[in-house]
């Protein structure tokens, strides 16, 4: 009886996890992969929404080239009870790119493109070098859209997309500013080839270094012209400041979500493109007072931009690159970047002896970065400190709060998306790509509405910054629920108007 006993624990014991750890999650029968590609700020999110979907005894997957820090990852285990329509011990494995972001949330997905992805034949025992203990460390396979061999699929051994997240809702992704470089947009029928679904919304900011004084007011408008290039010079705003008064503007390239969040708050772009109400937002290459002083565009021979010669604009890469782009302003320190166009840049802080007076283009998740920079308030003066929910003691206007992300008062907020194919796309390799359906598109729904759980932005470090969508929870459901839920949606449709639906 013992006996009997114990072998059926060791059998219920098989059946609650994997059965043996695989390198190579991919040759397990039956398994649903389902890759999942875009944008970078959710990743907590769906870390903990997928890890919490399977059983104990899954096993984790990164690149295992560690300089490029976490730009894949992938879980493999056994699906839990309780997912509608996936059966329980279903094996499923879910990989994560988080290389190039948003945009690739959109295309690739759309197009049902091979994108360079973890290659599972390559995985070996992981360790901790990075202070992070993962199962298995992968490399990567596949060519990406600036491969002159993409569209060879006898060279490109890339992986489709089933899915992608990006801060903004596909149909914001247009030429030709919310594009990446050397990219084309999606046409309508591509846009309408996809599911789109919000997950939760994201507050952008008003940001300014510290040379700007707190008593100096900043309105909307002059936020967006001085982001339009139209306000070149701070006088124009306070007319008492002194010091170096030419605007900076430390932006993001053109593809980016968030400089695409800016672009619709500020320039109108892409929603009154059609009736000519979109106005460009300035540009490093074109807009720059001083132009290229000197240098061929290498890395160890940047291209030169002189800021004292008046109004310049720095297009960064990253949000880590801009909010360094904001530092080294406020102290003329010099600013080396990579652009968008592959070439390198230095704009020379240095040559002033004065601080700059620069605005940026960052998210709420940076407020725990600020360093020589502050969010500031809209339609008034002073600053206001989203970890702490405070605002200077002389500050006027509508501030950055949890409080007014939830009202809609602060509405310069935008909903990420995930998103799916919903009809069968033949690439441009050659493959008919059906759309998600079954065990994989259920995990996938259940996954989106978990990322936006209001539980889970609740144990966020930036939970400051986010709001879930109403589309989902109630926002009067509990006391979680009415702190970190909002109580309207733009239904994962930017340009569609802020609709109150509590």
């Amino acid at each position: 009886m013992q006996l009997k006993t114990l072998a059926l624990a060791v059998a219920a014991t098989l059946a609650a996890a994997p059965a043996f750890a695989v390198s190579n999650p991919e040759s397990v029968a039956g398994v649903q992969k389902i890759v999942l590609s875009g944008a970078t700020a959710p990743d907590g999110f769906i870390k903990s929404s997928v890890e919490e979907m399977l059983k104990p005894g899954y096993f984790t997957y990164r690149n295992s080239d560690l300089s490029q820090a976490f730009q894949y990852r992938a879980w493999y285990g056994q699906a839990k009870a309780g997912i509608p329509g996936v059966a329980e011990n279903t094996p499923i494995l879910l990989v994560k790119r988080s290389k190039g972001g948003s945009v690739w949330g959109v295309n690739p997905v759309a197009r049902a493109s091979r994108i360079e992805s973890l290659d599972f034949s390559t995985c070996a025992v992981g360790g901790a070098a990075d202070g992070t203990s993962y199962s298995y460390f992968c490399g990567v396979k596949g060519l990406d859209p600036d491969s002159a061999d993409f569209n060879d699929p006898s060279k490109n051994n890339g992986v489709v997309s089933d899915m992608g997240v990006s801060d903004l809702a596909p149909a914001i992704f247009k030429g030709p500013y919310n594009v990446e470089f050397g990219q084309t947009q999606l046409t309508n029928a591509e846009v309408a080839a996809l599911t789109v679904k919000p997950v939760n919304s994201l507050m952008m900011g008003f940001v300014a270094t510290n040379d700007v004084p707190l008593s100096t007011r900043i309105t909307r408008s002059d936020y967006g012209n001085m982001l339009m290039g139209n306000i070149q010079d701070w006088t124009q705003i306070d007319d008492s400041l002194g010091g170096s008064t030419q605007v900076v503007v430390c932006r993001r390239v053109n593809g980016s979500g968030t400089q695409a969040s800016y672009n619709w708050y500020f320039n109108n772009f892409p929603c009154q493109q059609a009736f000519a109400g979109a106005r460009a937002p300035a540009s490093m290459q074109t807009d720059s007072a001083s132009g290229i002083v000197s240098g061929s565009g290498s890395e160890t021979d940047p291209f030169v931009i002189d800021p004292t010669a008046g109004y310049t604009v720095v297009n960064n890469s990253t949000s880590g690159d801009v909010r360094n782009c904001l530092n080294r302003a406020q102290n003329h320190v010099d600013h080396k970047i990579k652009a968008d166009d592959g070439k390198w840049y230095v704009i020379k802080f240095s040559n002033s002896g004065d601080p700059f007076k620069a605005v940026g283009v960052l998210s709420l998740d940076s407020y725990s970065s600020e360093n020589g920079w502050a969010f500031r308030m809209m339609d008034g003066a002073g600053s206001f400190a989203p970890g702490s929910q405070t605002a200077s003691a002389d500050a006027t206007g509508t501030a950055p709060s949890k409080a007014n992300l939830r009202s809609g008062a602060w509405d310069f907020a935008v909903e990420l998306t995930m998103q799916y194919r919903n009809k069968t796309v033949v690439n441009s390799q050659g493959d008919s790509v059906t759309a998600l359906a079954g065990a994989k598109k259920s995990f996938a729904d259940e996954l989106i509405k978990r990322s936006g759980d209001p539980a889970k932005i609740a144990l966020n470090t930036r939970k400051n910054a986010y709001a879930a969508v109403p589309d989902f929870y109630d926002p009067y459901a509990n006391a979680t629920n009415e702190e970190h839920v909002a109580l309207g949606s733009h239904g994962g449709n930017m340009c569609a108007p802020l609709q109150r639906k509590y």
